[in-house]
């Protein structure tokens, strides 16, 4: 990244921490006026919290949060179909990626935000005396998280990228790209810190999910195992998770209106809605629930037929988490896990919905596999995906063997997280199907689609800076 960019981005860290960014709980005191330097801006516990809430806020807030992990990679994968006519969209409708796009940059771009105010505060915390040794424990674990989980989502989109781990821009502005072996290594370092640091429950949030714990740290890492094929560790890491008294999953019963909700119990990392001037909304509902039955016009998107296919009518995410409407003659469903468009629809219902960016299946189904990937623990893998597969009240897997095991737990996957998170993206991506599934669907398919490519601009300010293959 360039010179000019990191010192605008040196402006918005400083002057983050003299607002109010309205990250719920994660700051409830006046902001601090007037500091706009490293040393003032961690000279007290009370001003190194706006810094952390400024952290925490831009993430929650960022389009790439809120959009290109759920939609974009829904496109991408076999999740969602595009109805629409903007280029940009389409090119990932179609796995079609243009260096003169205005999505791609942007995620780029965005991730890098977050890690630079994530740099800021373990390096401003390091260098000050202000603040006491339990803000500065609690904090510096709670940015190397964020910074871990920021790295996670680049190397999955752009493959090797800059390990950017200062804030001086006479060091970074022209950063070769890092292999992403080392980058996950930086990332696993990360996590296993955070892990050791953070307390074991959601008390520095006032008991509100939006913030990370241990088992947030532990959840990540046994996602990141996965994805290095470290399995025995995967599976620890789950079990720690499972094995706590924060987490449970949410009943058959509650599937419809009790797992998305701000607080749920199965909730392990939420995010709140995207403020807006007079109202509030996770961007899935707005995104995915049209404003209107009335018209085809308002239906963006649509939930992939082939993928509907694979649900049992009587399964439970079936029912409440897909709704669907008639079109002469042509029914058009879309993604309803997150009901209410506007925060008013949402009061009328009295229900308050918030962005899950992690949740207890998840660990249950990366335990599940991992048991099933190294044999030592069938049963207790057919245990685990029985668990998920129960409780959503779809046909229980019976299967002993671990090649059988290992097939069944991909397509609960498929069938839990669709249009989430990009789990359905990064599993195709991660397991070697991409290329197999996602060619024999899409003709415009090739196997560079796999990585979006390095924003030229990007490029053009650091001679370092290489594009991916292909484009």
């Amino acid at each position: 990244m360039s010179k000019s960019i990191y010192k605008i981005m040196a402006t918005m860290m400083a002057l983050a921490a003299m607002v109010n960014t309205g990250c719920e709980k994660l700051i409830e005191i006046d902001p601090p006026v007037n500091q706009v330097t490293t040393d003032l801006v961690f000279a007290s516990d009370k001003l190194a919290t706006s810094a952390r809430s400024a952290l925490f806020s831009t993430l929650s807030q960022t389009s790439t949060q809120n959009a290109s992990l759920s939609l974009y990679s829904s496109l991408q994968a076999d999740d969602l179909l595009y109805l629409g006519t903007n280029a940009g969209v389409q090119e990932f409708n179609n796995n079609t990626y243009s260096n003169v796009s205005t999505i791609h940059p942007t995620i780029f771009s965005e991730w890098y935000t977050v890690i630079y105010r994530a740099n800021s505060i373990i390096l401003g915390l390091q260098g000050t005396s202000g603040t006491s040794d339990a803000i500065k424990k609690q904090y510096t674990a709670e940015a190397k998280f964020v910074r871990a989980y920021c790295y996670f989502n680049l190397v999955n989109e752009f493959g090797d990228v800059p390990l950017v781990l200062v804030t001086d821009p006479n060091i970074t502005a022209f950063q070769a790209r890092e292999t992403t072996a080392n980058i996950y290594n930086q990332i696993i370092a990360d996590l296993t810190d955070a892990k050791a640091n953070l307390l074991s429950d959601y008390s520095a949030t006032s008991g509100d999910r939006i913030g990370v714990n241990k088992f947030t740290a532990a959840a990540l890492l046994a996602r990141v195992y996965m994805f290095t094929n470290n399995y025995a560790a995967a599976e620890s890491n789950a079990s720690e998770v499972i094995a706590s008294s924060q987490y449970s999953l949410i009943p058959k019963a509650g599937i419809a209106a009790g797992l998305f909700i701000k607080n749920s119990a199965e909730s392990i990392w939420q995010t709140p809605p995207p403020v807006a001037a007079t109202n509030q909304y996770t961007n899935e509902a707005l995104t995915f629930v049209p404003s209107t039955l009335a018209t085809l016009s308002t239906y963006n998107y649509r939930i992939d037929p082939r993928l509907i296919q694979l649900f049992l009518t009587t399964d439970q995410r079936r029912i409440s988490w897909m709704a669907s409407t008639t079109f002469s003659g042509e029914t058009y469903t879309y993604p309803f896990k997150y009901k209410y468009r506007t925060q008013t629809l949402a009061v009328a219902a009295g229900i308050t919905e918030y962005q899950i960016v992690m949740r207890l299946a998840e660990q249950y189904l990366i335990r599940a596999e991992a048991r099933a990937r190294t044999g030592t623990n069938l049963t207790g893998a057919l245990s685990d995906l029985n668990a998920i597969q129960n409780r959503a009240g779809a046909t229980l897997t019976t299967a002993t063997d671990a090649a059988t095991l290992i097939n069944d737990i991909a397509l609960e996957n498929r069938k839990e997280f669709f249009t989430e998170q990009a789990f359905r993206w990064n599993n195709l991506k991660r397991t070697g199907q991409a290329d197999a599934v996602l060619g024999a669907l899409k003709s415009s398919y090739t196997p560079k689609s796999k990585l979006l490519p390095i924003p030229q601009a990007a490029i053009d300010a650091n001679y370092n800076l290489t594009q991916n293959p292909g484009y």
